[in-house]
């Protein structure tokens, strides 16, 4: 008897859509059409599938952002959820200084996770992201503390971007973040902010930056640096871990916290001012650009997130996304990070940081000298590994 298989199913579903070309119908693949559609309700979400090489691309980008102040928002998560409501009211924001804002809903869109791949919207969506000349916002959910898997699909193909489009990390453009969600009142968010950056930090300067922890009903000021606007910093957000405090307590062991529409309404109103912060940004010369979202007291310089690593003992340590270099130092009976401003020009995504990360420009001898290690090694490894596929006593598993 035949056994019904829904994963069968859905995947040849996806390869008949995709040959067919109605994906898009569906609400969750490429679109049919080449040119974009007029702007409904704001949301302008049409992407193409023609094969187009990223020359064509590049100019395409350049007309459909010529002579216009606009945003392009990413969305990645659910249709009219969180993202996408923050991404709105930032909109609203930015609309008060005549910029229009796009924005992109990837959850919508046929977003693949294979290099190389040029037959899904991921190219699209980098060509909206990285080549026009506009301001980006990206608003990202936490499902388990970093940015979500179709972000991730979207942040770690932009690799594939060649080269040659140098363009595309210039900093001379700027953006935003917006990271939402997380789990239980301790936040589990630590790692979307930092996450998103590394996308960002590739193209624009970080104007502004949010990340909305609510949950179960109710959002602490500590997990919520936003909330903290206008007040002294708290002091007492490393004191809050949850298993040690019975949960009745939770809900006013630091003073009263918003909850439902209270909560709810604060971060529309402070997503609408971040729309404003950065169309204000996109009037300024990029020199004079100042960093408006809030502080922590030990942000990175370049991205302003808070996650740091340690390579080696204290007190060294460096921005896990910029990889800007710090020095640990007392301070009034505290401590705080004394950044190194020369890396902070000349971070990790900087145009010279770049650079030498490919081997391009003043780097031709790192470049010869990597090729040329590459190719006496290639064969020796690819010997080793044939030996140990030879010898494995493991078997390839596949779904029943």
């Amino acid at each position: 008897m035949y056994e019904f298989s829904r994963r069968a199913f859905l995947k040849g579903l996806g390869k008949v859509t995709a040959a067919l070309g109605i994906a898009s119908s569906l609400g969750v693949g490429c679109a049919k059409e080449e040119a974009e559609l007029e702007p409904e309700g704001g949301i302008v979400v049409q992407p193409d599938r023609k094969l187009m090489s990223w020359e064509e691309r590049y100019e395409r980008a350049q007309r459909n952002s010529r002579g216009r102040k606009k945003i392009i928002g990413l969305s990645c998560g659910s249709e009219k959820g969180n993202c996408e409501t923050f991404l709105s009211a930032a909109a609203i924001g930015a609309a008060e200084f005549g910029v229009e804002t796009e924005i992109i809903r990837a959850s919508t869109l046929n977003v693949g996770p294979w290099e190389g791949d040029t037959n899904d919207d991921v190219p699209w969506i980098h060509e909206k992201t990285l080549m026009e000349e506009a301001a980006l916002i990206c608003a990202v959910p936490c499902y388990h503390i970093r940015a979500n898997a179709l972000f991730y699909a979207i942040n770690e193909r932009m690799l594939r971007v060649p080269d040659e489009f140098r363009h595309n990390n210039r900093n001379d453009r700027v953006g935003a973040v917006i990271g939402v969600g997380g789990s239980g009142f301790d936040g589990w968010t630590n790692l979307t902010l930092p996450s998103v950056q590394i996308y960002m930090q590739h193209t624009r300067m970080t104007v502004d930056q949010i990340q909305y922890n609510y949950n179960w009903g109710i959002g602490l000021k500590e997990w919520n640096l936003w909330m903290q606007q206008g007040q002294p910093l708290t002091s007492n957000t490393h004191k809050q871990r949850i298993m040690d405090v019975p949960w009745e307590e939770v809900y006013t062991m630091w003073g009263k916290a918003p909850t439902g529409a209270e909560f709810y309404n604060m971060a529309i109103e402070r997503c609408k001012e971040m729309g404003r912060n950065v169309a204000r940004a996109m009037d300024m010369p990029i020199e004079e650009v100042e960093y408006k979202g809030e502080a922590s007291g030990v942000e990175c310089p370049v991205c302003h997130c808070h996650t740091i690593d340690i390579p080696e003992n204290l007190p060294y340590v460096y921005c896990s996304v910029c990889a800007v270099r710090g020095t640990i130092v007392a301070d009034n009976g505290g401590m705080k990070v004394e950044w190194n401003m020369n890396d902070a020009e000349v971070h990790r995504f900087s145009e010279k940081g770049l650079e030498h990360h490919t081997g391009r420009g003043d780097y031709t001898g790192q470049n010869e000298y990597r090729r040329e290690r590459m190719e006496e090694s290639r064969k020796d490894m690819e010997a080793l590994k044939e030996s140990v596929f030879s010898q494995t006593p493991a078997k390839i598993v596949t779904p029943i």
